[in-house]
């Protein structure tokens, strides 16, 4: 029996969000030009961690209502329940023989679901309840790292932004984080945990700028360990460390001095990739067997899942899908394969251009480079999943606290409303694919186009803002931008000069 895509739905759900979330970001806009929320004081006081603890809190149980309504990924969800019941229950050394099914994923996220599991079984629930659905309690639990995942981004864009902002427009920035409609699905909903790895790269990305490379390479160690897509940022990071290493003025850039000699900044990077390597041996040796040997199980489960879906798309509604080329294997047309070759070193090498000229004018380059990457190893590569596109949102919010120019806001916002579409598409597939359900070819090439075209608007805003140095400035509250408050000392003295 066929199917009807249930398009109506998608564009529906996709559309009633959209709306709550712009309403949502025409209050930061306005409260943000007129000062007029006057929530609480801009002093710091226990009131504002009151209303950041509300939103927080507001937050979570939104998506633990929606994870009630939605069990899940069917895919997913199966294969983490399942994990983690297998952890808890059987321990490590044969979680990865034939007969368990063979996880691809890698060791590092098995951690956190057989800790989950662990305490679920403990509090009375199983992987299914009595009439064999699944139990909700459990799932709940197996999705909460993510959700927990999600208010951290939250908290730490609130946390960087009452640096620079008055409480206002923190507050209401890090609402704008913390009901992101795809990062809420996502967690809440899909059950996926694509915002565990991007607040691990933010983090890495964090320690570095604040010259703690150890503790970069350690955080961007976990990060490969949960997902090895931070893999996709990985030569961005290596060029970073080699900035660090080798750019006598890195630190100048950012208003920061670094007394490290250069062959101090060269053991403290060596260090930090020999932790990062160290995280994945430790992490991988409880599983490994005589069926699966250490360096076979890391080979495999770190760089082999990362091509394992050997087609030109998966789902990702990008170049290739524009062309009719989802779900196309690229043993049939290995044409594909070789222009996604070609497009992913477009843009590794794209970003790390972009950050290479930028590092010299703002201290967000490497956000702002970072997010771009992974715009354009979605639009551009093969392998590519529908959620590949997912860290750039957190990024461009990283991106704007430095730069303040409200056009990487904007493409939050274009982005998010692709993304959405492109999710629910992909999670209705997988859900109803049994039933040969068939994809609306409308949705997928008027969103596949959509993708392309802000690809092509976001890579001409990065250039704008990174090589050339163009930003349209916003004023938050009546503070001024960064580059203004640092010029505002030197424009008060030569004042207060006397003429000669």
């Amino acid at each position: 029996m066929n199917k009807i895509f249930p398009t109506q739905h998608i564009l529906t759900v996709s559309f009633l969000s959209m709306a709550a979330y712009l309403v949502l970001f025409l209050c930061y806009s306005s409260f943000k030009k007129k000062n007029a929320l006057k929530l609480a004081s801009d002093d710091g006081s226990d009131r504002n961690g009151f209303l950041i603890g509300w939103l927080l809190f507001a937050a979570f149980a939104v998506r633990i209502a929606l994870s009630c309504y939605l069990e899940g990924h069917k895919t997913d969800i199966n294969c983490f329940t399942i994990w983690g019941n297998n952890l808890a229950s059987g321990g490590f050394r044969n979680f990865y023989s034939p007969t368990s099914g063979m996880p691809d994923y890698p060791p590092g996220y098995m951690y956190v679901l057989g800790l989950m599991s662990s305490i679920a079984r403990a509090l009375g629930h199983g992987v299914y309840d009595q009439f064999g659905n699944y139990d909700l309690v459990y799932v709940a639990f197996i999705k909460l790292p993510s959700i927990i995942a999600d208010l951290a981004a939250a908290y730490l864009v609130y946390r960087l932004a009452i640096k620079r902002l008055r409480f206002a427009p923190a507050f209401l920035l890090a609402a704008l984080v913390a009901f992101n409609p795809v990062m809420l699905y996502i967690s809440g909903g899909w059950g996926q945990i694509d915002q565990i790895l991007t607040v691990l790269i933010v983090l890495a990305m964090l320690a570095l700028n604040a010259n703690k490379p150890i503790l970069g390479g350690v955080i961007y160690g976990f990060a490969i360990l949960m997902k090895p897509q931070a893999l996709m940022v990985g030569p961005l990071m290596a060029l970073a460390y080699f900035m660090y290493i080798f750019d006598p003025d890195f630190f100048k850039h950012y208003g920061e001095e670094c007394k490290d000699d250069i062959k101090t900044r060269i053991g403290k990077t060596a260090i930090a990739v020999a932790a990062a390597f160290a995280l994945i041996i430790i992490a991988a040796i409880p599983f490994a067997s005589k069926e699966l040997p250490l360096f076979k199980l890391i080979w495999d489960k770190y760089l082999g899942t990362a091509t394992s879906y050997k087609f030109a798309s998966v789902n990702a509604y990008n170049i290739f899908t524009l062309f009719g080329k989802n779900w196309t294997r690229l043993e049939s047309e290995p044409i594909l394969g070789v222009l996604g070759t070609i497009g992913m070193v477009i843009s590794v090498a794209g970003g790390g251009v972009l950050y290479w000229f930028g590092r010299k004018k703002n201290r967000g380059a490497l956000y702002l480079a970072a997010a771009f990457t992974f715009v354009s190893l979605f639009t551009l590569g093969h392998y590519m999943h529908e959620r590949y596109l997912f860290p750039m949102l957190l990024l461009l919010f990283m991106a704007y606290l430095y730069y303040h120019d409200r056009r990487l806001l904007y493409a939050m916002l274009a982005y998010t409303a692709t993304a959405m579409v492109n999710c629910l598409a992909a999670f209705y597939y997988s859900k109803y694919h049994e039933f040969n359900l068939y994809w609306d070819d409308r949705i997928v090439f008027w969103c596949s186009l959509a993708n392309v075209l802000l690809f092509i608007a976001f890579t001409v805003l990065c250039v704008f803002i990174m090589i050339k140095g163009r930003t349209a400035g916003d004023v938050f509250d009546g503070e001024l931008a960064e580059e203004e408050l640092l010029a505002k000392p030197a424009a008060k003295a030569a004042r207060s000069k006397p003429a000669k």
